[in-house]
């Protein structure tokens, strides 16, 4: 059994917590946060300083739910506590701020796992395994987007010095997986909007792949009250085709209620696609607690992986800045 000190109550410090709750090896004994009220059961300790919890010897993990901007001075902390590390996507909003963190995570000897976790969604995992497969085998067509509106829990998401805007928000989900499913890019070319702090609040991205697939992926945080949050990637390779996509509500928490969209098609068949019911916070968190319970490697989000979906972010804001195309 693993102790996880939680940081963060927010949306996303809500969902690990309802997570935990479903993991047999781990329990949140500490949540670190200035709220004063929560809606989900929980019987452990709270507290509002971040020294208090890492002071606490039996916790073996700290969970940072944070907004990005905190991440590197709560994860260095952790870190040199000698706690083992999960942080929310992404890690940080550059690269040398990256090569910091891992500096010192390396230093102390612990293990630090970030949130990308798309590679735990169940459909994600469908195209990850039909692209390992004669079902969807050499993809040559990629389109894949993400739209909603900013998040309206805090304010902080506008700020591009705090939250890198929809490029490192919500648009780093499809870039991670693309790169999980088709490996290196070759080259991007970005257009977009920016908001009125300067932060890219809407963004398109070309990527050429080296093993010559193409993609187009569009991310939003721009679009108006009431339209719903929409998700969807379609793969296509010489004759077949994948195809997800889901209308919800404002943000993830209504997806079970969705518009739902799931078909193969392939030698003049169309095929629906069904899956399991799996929350994949739980998935992720339950992958990261046991590979630090059974000090096994972590082969689903390696950190030279985390440190490459970075540099793409860079390449694609510079893409964004200078109006061209940008070669990795």
């Amino acid at each position: 059994m693993k102790n996880i000190g939680l940081v963060g109550l927010g949306f996303i410090g809500k969902a690990h917590l309802n997570a935990y709750q479903q993991i047999e090896n781990a329990q949140v004994t500490t949540i670190c946060t200035k709220k004063e009220t929560m809606d989900t059961v929980y019987g452990g300790d709270f507290v509002t300083e971040y020294d208090d919890l890492l002071s606490k010897k039996e916790i073996d993990i700290v969970d940072i739910c944070l907004p990005t901007y905190l991440h590197e001075e709560y994860i260095i902390k952790a870190a040199k506590a000698g706690k083992h590390i999960i942080c929310e996507k992404p890690l940080t909003l550059s690269v040398e701020s990256a090569n910091r963190i891992l500096k010192v995570v390396q230093e102390h000897g612990v293990k630090l796992f970030v949130g990308h976790v798309l590679r735990f969604w169940p459909e994600y995992k469908v195209f990850k395994t039909y692209s390992e497969s004669d079902k969807l085998k050499e993809i040559k067509v990629v389109h894949a987007k993400r739209l909603g509106q900013v998040p309206n829990w805090s304010t902080w998401f506008q700020d591009p010095e705090k939250s890198g805007g929809a490029l490192f928000d919500l648009h780093i989900h499809d870039i991670d997986f693309l790169y999980y499913l088709l490996g290196e890019t070759e080259s991007v070319y970005a257009v977009g909007h920016k908001n009125l702090l300067g932060a890219w609040d809407h963004v398109m991205t070309t990527l050429t792949f080296k093993n010559g697939g193409k993609a187009f992926v569009e991310a939003s945080q721009r679009m108006q009250s009431g339209y719903p949050f929409t998700m969807a990637l379609r793969t296509q390779t010489d004759d077949s085709i994948l195809d997800f996509s889901v209308a919800a509500g404002e943000n993830i928490e209504n997806l079970k209620d969705s518009q739902h969209q799931f078909r193969y098609y392939s030698n003049n068949k169309v095929v629906e696609i069904h899956v399991d019911d799996e929350d994949p916070f739980k998935n992720e968190l339950a992958y990261f607690v046991n590979c630090i319970e059974k000090n096994e490697e972590n082969t689903m989000i390696p950190l030279d992986e985390v440190m490459y979906t970075l540099k793409l972010l860079e390449a694609i804001q510079r893409s964004l800045e200078t109006e061209s195309v940008v070669y990795l």
